[in-house]
């Protein structure tokens, strides 16, 4: 009985070891579009790497799906139906986070930081 005791607790303890040792260095930053704008959006992400990416025909009231990205910063252009000028809107992202990007009513942007 006092072997399984013990096996048990240093099952336990390994556990708890490598849950608190991760401290998320390696997880890259995802991202998540919401466009709550006045017409559907395109988007053009610029990485602090170089990459372009696209996410193309957002409808109002809907959701982009996730996109992992590097950590650094990032330019978003984005072209919203119905309004002349692109919004434009600069970020750095960390690792360990998720990033909501809310287009507003007002054709603007906030973004909402949730740790992972």
């Amino acid at each position: 009985m006092k072997k399984l005791s013990s096996g048990l607790f240093a099952a336990m303890l390994l556990i708890l070891f490598l849950h608190c040792s991760d401290d998320c260095e390696s997880d890259q930053p995802t991202l998540t579009l919401y466009n709550n704008g006045t017409g559907k959006a395109d988007v053009q992400i610029k990485t602090s790497g170089g990459n372009t990416e696209n996410i193309n025909n957002i409808a109002v009231g809907a959701y982009s799906e996730k996109r992992a990205f590097a950590p650094g910063n990032i330019e978003f252009t984005i072209a919203i139906q119905g309004v002349n000028e692109p919004v434009e809107h600069q970020m750095s992202i960390l690792n360990c986070n998720h990033y909501i990007l809310t287009i507003n009513q007002a054709n603007t942007v906030s973004v909402q930081v949730v740790p992972v």
